[in-house]
This record gives structure tokens, sequence and C-alpha cells, in this order.
């Protein structure tokens, strides 16, 4: 039988480890992307992302509006805004950051936004002119949008001075919607649909990757 000396035994109990913690990085990276695409899925796919990059001939099918105009036009973006991409682009950007590796345990970070960093990328006085404060689209999504009861959207035409090129808040309500004639849709509008209905978006898709990741935090090799 062959004798291995003792250094040589030292040399490949050193490297072991090494091995090891290189391996279970590669799997941990790999559940990691997993994640990550489950993320984004759920942020592609949902109602609110559908619906705002539908644009401004858009149907509300998010049912945020009761099923009249859009998200696009009611919230004001300008004709021709992309609100999504940098929020998609954000996510994208999500990466996992090595730390160590020690007994059996991989720890590691991760840089998805907070919900502070995508309230500062979407703020309302970023696209409009009037004072709105620093209010975020994406938290008035989840608690709430005043105006509904204002909202004009006319589907067939477009209305001066309209951000949008759809739609307009009437200062006098939805009772002065006479004034744009009677083919306007805002004839539709009933009292009981004149309160916006919030959704839970950004913050239930980031809570769902991060109780993914609480879970791989978890994993361990023994």
């Amino acid at each position: 039988m062959a004798i291995v000396p003792r250094d040589v035994k030292r040399s490949l109990n050193s490297q072991l480890p090494r091995e090891v913690g290189r391996r279970f990085e590669s799997i941990t990276r790999g559940e990691f992307e997993k994640i990550k695409a489950k993320m984004i899925l759920n942020f592609e796919s949902h109602s609110i992302t559908r619906e705002i990059e539908a644009g401004v001939n858009a149907s509300n099918t998010s049912g945020t509006l009761g099923g009249y105009g859009n998200l696009f036009s009611f919230i004001g973006f300008p004709s021709g805004h992309d609100p999504i991409e940098p929020i998609r682009e954000r996510l994208y950007a999500t990466t996992i950051r090595k730390i160590r590796f020690s007994n059996g345990v991989m720890e590691f970070v991760t840089t998805e936004p907070t919900r502070e960093e995508l309230f500062s990328m979407s703020k309302f006085s970023d696209f409009r002119d009037e004072f709105v404060g620093s209010r975020s689209w994406i938290d008035g999504i989840e608690t709430g949008i005043s105006g509904l009861g204002s909202y004009l959207y006319e589907a067939s035409r477009s209305i001066a001075k309209s951000r949008s090129g759809k739609a307009i808040q009437l200062k006098g309500g939805k009772k002065s919607e006479s004034a744009f004639g009677k083919s306007t849709t805002g004839g539709a509008i009933q009292l009981q649909r004149s309160r916006y209905k919030r959704v839970s978006y950004m913050s239930g898709i980031l809570r769902e990757f991060r109780e993914s990741v609480f879970r791989l935090r978890k994993v361990t090799i023994k």
C-alpha cells in the first residue's frame, strides 16, 4: 500500500473545503437565478404592468377603475412615455453577491430594489407639471389614487390639454362631462364606480422574492 506523505494529506484536506464551497456557490447561484426569473415573470404578467404597458388605448383589465378607461391615462402619463421600462431594468439588475462559505453555509447578499428606491423611480412629479409632492404612482396603485370621480376618458378622439391625449380631470366633476357631448364614454360612469380599487403590486412581488431568498439561506451542506 502506498503511503501518502503528510504534507500531501494537508494539501488535499485544505483543498476540499474550497471545492465544496465552489460547488455550493454554483448551486446557490443557480437557485437564485430561478427565484429572480420568477420575480420578473410575476412583474411582467401582473395586470398592472400589462395595462400600463398597453398605453392610452388599453382596457382597465386590472379592475382598479371599475372597468372604465385605463391606468395610463388616469395616472396621467404623457403620450409616448414608458413608465414600466425603468422598473423592469432595475429588476433585471438584481444580483447575488457571495460573502463567504463557512461550516457548510453560504452567506450572501442580494441587490433587489427596496421599496424606497422604487418609489423614487416612479414619482408623479417626473411627468406632471403641477405640484404633486413626492408621491409615487407605484405607491398610489397599492394605497389608492384620488380623482376617479372627475376622470373623463374619451376612447374615440383626442382631448385638448390632455397629457395622455385621451383623458382629462374635470374640475366640475363628472357632472360637467356633458360639455364634451353625448358620445363621451364618461356617461357610463356611475357613482358606485367613483372609488379607486387598491391592488397589491410591487410590494407583493418583492415580498415573494425575499421569502424565497430567505428559504435559500437556510440550505446547508452537512
